[in-house]
């Protein structure tokens, strides 16, 4: 970063980040990515099951193992090396061209292997740009509001996705082909990546030899880190079974249309916006472990009423409570920068992403065979139960606030 964008220090005023034109640059390619996502995402489920697709429900659990197995391999591969190098524009841009193709090829792969290989190609993207934003982001927060500000910028993808699937997904969803919703995608993933590419400072910093490839070390001294990381795959496997069939949930057994289903995941995401702000602000008062349990906790409940729900206003109210658990994720990155210096923390986000994806592995394969052989809403009471026994184990074994060290800003 240049001098005039460098991190504020301790001795700054505890403002807000936006006055980092990287921070600014990077709340708006997110708000651009969770448009992106609002469009995809709901209707990817969907087109898999088109007549001309017509996927089992436990090929779309492959899938999901594709999507998750790729994300364990590279997380820590990219921030190592993104660390190493002291750069993060690079990767930003790199995965968002991908992602762009990625989302354009779904339109001409019509059978399970094609699409594998789609999968692969949009998660692989998915890991360089989403680590190395975040990353990025970190570095321009302040100490003693790293909750806030996180929660400040992540909350940009909640708009983006909450505008897109309440305003714009209905309309889109007319095109039975799904060409609007994937072509949508690669649009806004190319000029995402034009933007990254002119407007990202991110100017190479050194790095110590010592942390050159060494820093996973420094992550893993850190038990709190290894804590969150193994429930955090815990959780991953029960929270990757109910993503995986949310659309398909609402379309096959309440029979709801393609803009409904958008309209039901979206009303997550306007939930989302308030929540993150004040649960990233509580954590910066409280600790982060409160908010971490209750987050973790609060998702498995969520999960459990999605799967057994007689109404549609029961998946409402469970949907309402998809912010408070998505707060997990957003605290777990304040935990990272509260104790891991930055020319380390792309391999720190690297770990999460992998414990996460790992998780993930698991999960889509065992809920494509519930799926198909007990039913839909089974899968989502079993997820729950991982998430809420998730939450347990970290409130039985973090740290409380007190033991959370933070590590020197950069001047």
């Amino acid at each position: 970063m240049a001098a005039s964008e460098a991190p504020p220090t301790a001795q700054e005023p505890q403002g807000s980040g936006w006055q980092s034109r990287d921070f600014r640059t990077c709340w708006f390619l997110t708000v651009a990515l969770g448009t992106a996502a609002g469009i995809v995402w709901p209707l990817r489920s969907l087109y898999f099951r088109a007549p001309w697709i017509g996927l089992s429900l436990q090929q779309i659990g492959w899938l999901g193992f594709v999507r998750s197995a790729t994300t364990t391999a590279l997380p820590l591969l990219v921030g190592v090396m993104s660390d190493r190098s002291g750069r993060r524009k690079p990767w930003i841009v790199g995965g968002l061209g991908l992602a762009s193709v990625a989302s354009a090829l779904y339109l001409v792969s019509h059978s399970f292997w094609p699409l594998a290989f789609v999968t692969f190609c949009s998660s692989a993207a998915m890991v360089a740009y989403g680590l190395n934003l975040s990353a990025l982001v970190t570095n321009t927060l302040h100490d003693g509001a790293r909750g806030r500000q996180y929660g400040l910028y992540r909350v940009s993808g909640s708009i983006g996705f909450a505008v897109t699937s309440l305003g714009l997904l209905p309309i889109v969803a007319l095109d039975t082909t799904y060409a609007a919703a994937f072509l949508s995608g690669a649009v806004i993933y190319l000029v995402c990546c034009a933007v990254s590419g002119v407007k990202l400072l991110d100017t190479a910093a050194p790095v110590a030899d010592s942390l050159r490839w060494g820093a996973w070390r420094e992550v893993l001294a850190e038990r709190n880190l290894v804590v969150l990381y193994v429930w955090m795959a815990v959780s991953a496997v029960g929270g990757s079974m109910g993503m995986q069939f949310m659309a398909n949930h609402l379309d096959e057994t309440f029979h709801l249309s393609k803009a409904w289903v958008g309209r039901m995941m979206g009303l997550a995401a306007v939930i989302e916006i308030p929540a993150i702000l004040f649960l990233g602000r509580l954590s910066d008062r409280w600790g982060r472990k409160p908010i971490l349990v209750f987050a973790f906790i609060a998702g498995g409940v969520r999960w459990g009423l999605v799967g057994v729900a007689p109404n549609l206003a029961w998946i409402a109210v469970a949907q309402a409570m998809w912010g408070l658990g998505l707060a997990g994720a957003i605290v777990s990155v304040a935990l990272i920068t509260d104790l891991v210096k930055p020319e380390a923390r792309g391999t720190a986000m690297g770990m999460l992403q992998l414990s996460s994806a790992f998780g993930s592995i698991i999960g889509p394969p065992i809920g494509g065979y519930i799926a198909q052989n007990v039913g839909l809403p089974v899968v989502f009471r079993v997820s729950g139960g991982f998430s809420i026994v998730a939450g347990i184990g970290l409130l039985l074994m973090l740290r409380p606030p007190g033991g959370e060290r933070q590590p020197e800003s950069p001047a």
